[in-house]
């Protein structure tokens, strides 16, 4: 055998192994990006089932709110009603504000991706439809909570101004979280 056969059959090897090391990069590559996907589905699944929790806790607060609170407003009794009252609204928020931790780790997850799991994807959808009916139910309950304090406290004016109430404040506001025109669970 002459050199150049020894070359040429060198060069060859070392041909077919860089290929063969390319190809066997990608392969790992491919099998480590369909990991770490399906471990973000895992965490989008992880990370819902902790929302629909928040969510039920929510649902079952506010309705518990309407029943023992917020149906049974009375002039008469607002004013010796007032701390309780704002202190359960201070909890109502609280579930909110939960909510919204667990939306902004949904957001990040589900933002501008598509998964190769429909259910994922499904949830990924359905959050913020969700999100946006609890934030939209939580500021009517406000708005008509301090319509009520309005009401007594044109009520009281004329009786004893020293009794007047202040409306319970929140920064939250009505929404369109998922952008479709409309803006679910707002009464108003």
């Amino acid at each position: 055998m002459n050199i150049k056969n020894i070359a040429y059959i060198l060069m060859t090897m070392s041909f077919i192994m860089i290929i063969s090391g390319g190809v066997s990069s990608f392969v790992n590559e491919l099998h480590a990006d369909k990991e770490r996907t399906y471990n973000r589905i895992n965490l989008v699944n992880d990370e819902f089932e902790v929302f629909s929790a928040n969510t039920s806790v929510f649902e079952e607060f506010r309705d518990e709110l309407h029943e023992n609170v917020l149906n049974n407003l009375y002039l008469e009794t607002m004013y010796q009603d007032d701390i309780a009252t704002k202190n359960k609204l201070s909890n109502y928020e609280n579930l909110v504000d939960e909510l919204v931790k667990n939306v902004k780790k949904l957001d990040k997850l589900c933002t501008d991706v598509y998964y190769p799991d429909s259910s994922a994807n499904s949830k990924c959808s359905n959050y913020k439809t969700i999100y946006e009916q609890v934030i939209n139910y939580f500021v009517a309950d406000i708005n008509e909570y301090n319509k009520n304090i309005t009401k007594y406290n044109e009520y009281q004016k004329a009786i004893d101004p020293n009794l007047l109430l202040k409306k319970y404040n929140s920064k939250k506001e009505y929404i369109d979280y998922d952008g479709d025109g409309d803006f679910a669970g707002k009464e108003d």
